[in-house]
Parts: C-alpha cells; structure tokens; sequence
C-alpha cells in the first residue's frame, strides 16, 4: 500500500502536477490522521472493556466485604446495646449491698467501641488506575462517598469515645485513692471484702463515678444510632451493587 502511494506521487511530481500533488498530500495526511483516530479509538474500546471486567469484578467482591461489615455492626449493636441498658439500670439501683464485689467492679467499666471496617477492595479500585468507570460513574461516587465521608464519620467518633475510656480509666487506676481494684482473682489485695465492698459502694455513689458512668451512656446512645445508620447505608449500597451486576 505504502509503495503504491509512493508511485503515484512520483508520477505526479514528474509530470509537473503541483496541484495535484497537493490535494493528494493533504489527502494522505487525512488518511493517516483517521488511521491514527481509528486505532486510538480501538485501543480506548479495549481499555474501557477492560477496566469495565475489571470493576465488575471488585463490585462482586465488595459485596462480600460489606456484608461481612454488615455482622460485624450487628455485633457492636448487639454490644452497645445491652452496656446501655446494663448502666441505665445499675444507676436505677439505690441499694448495691446485695450486689457481689466482682460485679460492682464491672459495673463501673467503660470499653471502647470496636468499628471493623474491612476497605481492601475499595483500596484495590483506588489502587487499579481505573479513572473513568462509564456507565458506573454514580455508583462509583456513591461508593466513594461511603468509604471517605459516611464510615470516617462513624470512625471518627469512636476514636472520640476510645480516647474518653482512657481518661476514664485513669481515674479509676491512679486518681482515687480509696479503694484496691481486683482486677483478676489471681491477684491479693491489702483490703478485706467487707471493708472494700464498702469503699467500692461509697464510691460508685459519687458524683464523679455516676457522671462517668451517664456520660458513657450518653456517648454509647450517640454511637448506637451512628452504628444503626452506618448499617442502613451498608445495606443500601449492597442493593445498588447488586441491581447494577444484575443489570450486566
């Protein structure tokens, strides 16, 4: 082909056709020009195809991610909840002299809020190179905007509640000075059961123990609803994944 075009260039140069030639230059160079268009566009199609395969695939595996989420909220919730209503009816108590030593101990413990978040696939789709996701662009942003806004929102908060605990715990462990913590079965302590349980009443009868103990319930009814929401959106992102495969 090359050398056919070669031939009728000659020809034209020798016989003087300038302006022959030159249509036919600007021809060739339309020629080429499309050639070029043509092939970018094939090699986009192939690109597009691929990263189209290769998104569908992350989606499938998201799916199981956020449902695995989904157990892992459900056994927070399950959590946060019976620590509410375990505080709100150890606070209802006005009498603790029937409750054992081991419990009242418990009783004034705050924990902190486990969120697991598992974002491996969404850091593989951040990860793949993949810039334009066509037909999947809103899910992709509705994807987006769950891992960085709705989860950090959640997470966030429970760094707050964690950060809290520990200060609480501090209290407990070095600024009162009144009564001997257990901590464990295996370990003495330099007070008798009468007189500590005594103490330890005395104490979770103050106005600093049961405010702790109100703010935790507090910040764990905050956190509760966070959860509850945070799954609401986990299952509904798992619908639109799922409509948009079943789509394919």
């Amino acid at each position: 082909m090359i050398k056919f075009f070669r031939k009728i260039r000659q020809n034209m140069i020798k016989k003087n056709k300038v302006s022959n030639y030159l249509l036919y230059a600007v021809g060739e160079i339309v020629l080429v020009v499309v050639g070029i268009l043509i092939a970018l566009q094939i090699n986009n199609w192939n690109e597009n195809r691929v990263n189209k395969n290769k998104f569908e695939a992350y989606l499938g595996e998201m799916i199981i991610d956020l449902k695995l989420d989904v157990k892992s909220f459900d056994h927070e919730i399950a959590k946060t909840s019976m620590s509410i209503s375990k505080t709100k009816s150890f606070l209802a108590h006005k009498d603790y002299s029937t409750f054992k030593i081991d419990s009242l101990e418990k009783s004034l413990e705050t924990f902190s809020a486990i969120i697991s978040i598992n974002k491996s696939t969404f850091n593989k789709i951040e990860d793949s190179g993949i810039t334009d996701f066509g037909e999947y662009n809103d899910l992709y942003n509705e994807i987006s905007e769950y891992y960085n806004y709705k989860i950090l929102k959640v997470l966030g908060y429970s760094k707050v509640i964690n950060r809290q605990v520990e200060e609480e715990d501090k209290v407990w462990r070095y600024q009162q000075q009144d009564y001997e913590f257990k901590y464990s079965t295996e370990l003495t302590s330099l007070q008798n059961n009468e007189d500590a349980k005594e103490i330890l009443i005395k104490l979770i009868k103050s106005p600093t123990a049961r405010n702790i103990l109100k703010i935790d319930f507090r910040r764990k009814t905050q956190l509760l609803g966070y959860i509850q929401s945070l799954k609401g959106e986990t299952l509904k992102l798992i619908s639109s994944i799922g409509a948009e495969l079943k789509n394919e």
